[in-house]
């Protein structure tokens, strides 16, 4: 197990690179670096892969929620201690090993912190704090210390996340980040800190061993949504710490005063603001075992929640208004629709609710992928399907040009792609009622819209699960009602006029009832039609051009894949 792992939860693509380089030139080398991909279509795994350096590990969250993802990161980790680095920080070479030794110095230290400078968008120091410690030198911090000179001078005098390193063995920092049973929305390093040292020291590491960077896309600036929870809440410290008697009289006039600075001069166009700072003389008036529980304070501080709530909530609906190919990672201004889609969404595939094809955001203008490839890629990322594909042999059945090509760029341990009737010198003849393959043979078996022209898809899933190591798993998107009882297919062939009328489409030969899952089970195969929210969470379908109502066919020969 590595010493240290490196954790970059990650979402903007402009510096990520940069801080990456930096965790990899650090003079500490026993590490890991692992990258928590936040977007919602895995845009920056591309940049991760260029670094080519097998300590760093990717994982696609896609939660668009810089706390979940940071959260997720946190169980992928192996390292007793934890070194954060925000996407557009970046740490000088000896900051990992300048706080591992401190918190080796003192066993018993929470966690560790070194100083900082900051920089602009274009990497120039914009602002050196006055330094705390001389460079190399090492001091305790109690807690008594932290309130008075972080909570009272309303300053975070430790910094950001990229400055610190935890020991996952003294501390858990997923328990952390909440202040009195309450969530923050912002300050979660200051909770952390605070929480960290109720029972243990920290450790101040003298020296300016890291870049925290200021731009305008990050969420500490202005004009952010969420810009208002960075003021308000540390009076949610201020009177939190006041309540528990952590803070003199003096001290409390004080961080009063300097509160009301900040209301002032950034919450003119905060009405959440305005309304807190009228009733901010209370923390210098009211006795301080009742400034947190205060009825006034409770009620302001919730409607000031619900403002930035709504506020990012209004952002998040404004980016989904704006469409985004996955596959060629493009911007789209309008969807390609099916040039039948009025031939093929008729009254009787309509009346039995078919779930296929999104027909009115059928292409992407710029590669030309369609529905079911987007989809299809946003589900295998998911489930961690590009984490594992230098190690996995794969068959894919009837590849999808788009995918097959990016698929073949990671390099998979084996990839066999093929067609009853090949497309390509790439491709091999490939019948699915009869694979000319051994036992066991594959980790992984795309089949994506294909069981529909089938003679016979009982044989063909038993011919997949013969194929399939123990674990290996098999996607299978099909076309089907839900609200069929039963398949709908002739004994006898079809006339093309009659498929598409009744099949969906002019070669398939059936239309899948609700107990498609029973063919699947006849097979011995373990797995579910697994909802769109349940694997991909509130990622919007409309803004990737996908079918929301499509479940994930996914089955495995061991045990069925399980969605928390």
């Amino acid at each position: 197990m590595p010493a240290v792992t490196v954790l970059i939860p990650a979402y903007k693509p402009e510096h990520l690179e940069l801080a990456l380089m930096s965790a990899q030139r650090q003079t500490f080398q026993d590490i890991e670096i692992l990258v928590g991909d936040d977007t919602p279509d895995a845009r920056l795994e591309a940049i991760v892969q260029r670094l080519s350096d097998p300590r760093i590990r990717y994982v696609h969250h896609g939660f668009q929620d810089s706390l979940k993802n940071s959260r997720e990161l946190l169980r992928h980790a192996k390292g007793q201690y934890i070194k954060w680095l925000y996407d557009d920080d970046f740490l000088l070479p000896g900051s990992v090993e300048a706080l591992l030794l401190a918190l080796q110095m003192h066993p018993r230290a929470a966690l560790a912190f070194h100083e900082r400078q900051f920089i602009d968008a274009n990497n120039a120091t914009i602002f050196t704090p006055a330094p705390l410690l001389q460079p190399g030198t090492v001091a305790l911090v109690d807690r008594p210390f932290l309130v008075n000179n972080m909570v009272g001078k309303v300053h975070n005098f430790v910094g950001e996340p990229s400055n610190i390193m935890f020991n996952q063995e003294i501390v858990d920092p997923i328990t952390l980040s909440t202040y009195r049973s309450v969530q923050m929305d912002f300050l979660n390093d200051v909770a952390m800190y605070l929480n960290a040292s109720k029972d243990f020291p920290l450790v101040a590491v003298g020296g300016y061993l890291s870049k925290f960077r200021q731009h305008e896309a990050q969420n500490s600036n202005k004009n952010s949504p969420g810009f208002s929870a960075g003021l308000y809440e540390w009076e949610v410290f201020i009177r939190g710490e006041a309540a528990d008697g952590n803070l003199s009289s003096a001290a409390l006039h004080d961080a009063q005063n300097r509160l009301k600075r900040l209301y002032v001069a950034h919450g003119s166009h905060l009405p959440e603001i305005t309304k807190l700072l009228s009733n901010l003389d209370e923390i210098i008036q009211a006795p301080p075992y009742t400034l947190f529980s205060s009825e006034r304070f409770q009620e302001d501080y919730a409607c000031a929640r619900k403002a930035v709530a709504t506020r990012l909530g209004a952002k998040q609906k404004s980016s989904q208004d704006h469409s985004f190919c996955v596959i060629c990672q493009s911007p789209v201004e309008q969807w390609v629709p099916h040039p039948n889609a009025s031939l093929l969404w008729n009254s009787f595939i309509s009346s039995l609710e078919v779930i296929g094809s999104r027909l009115d955001k059928h292409l992407c203008p710029r590669c030309h992928c369609n529905d079911r490839e987007r989809h299809l890629w946003l589900y295998l990322q998911a489930v961690g399907f590009f984490d594992q594909i230098k190690n996995m042999r794969i068959l894919h059945i009837a590849p999808e040009p788009q995918l097959e090509s990016k698929i073949r760029k990671l390099n998979p341990l084996k990839y066999v792609t093929g067609d009853l009737f090949p497309r390509s010198p790439l491709h091999s003849k490939i019948n699915v009622e009869k694979l000319d393959f051994p036992d066991d043979h594959f980790d992984f078996i795309i089949c994506n819209h294909v069981l529909e022209h089938v003679n016979s898809p009982e044989v063909a899933l038993a011919e997949f699960r013969r194929c399939l190591t123990f674990n290996g798993h098999l996607v299978a998107q099909t076309p089907y009602s839900p609200v069929l009882r039963y398949t709908f297919e002739l004994n006898k062939p079809v006339t093309s006029e009659f498929a598409t009328h009744y099949y969906g489409q002019d070669d398939h030969v059936r239309l899948f009832g609700s107990d498609i899952l029973n063919k699947f089970r006849a097979a011995e195969l373990n797995g579910d039609l697994y909802l769109h929210t349940t694997v991909l969470g509130d990622l919007d379908a409309e803004t990737y051009g996908c079918n929301s109502r499509e479940p994930f066919f996914f089955f495995s020969k061991g045990k069925a894949p399980m969605f928390s």
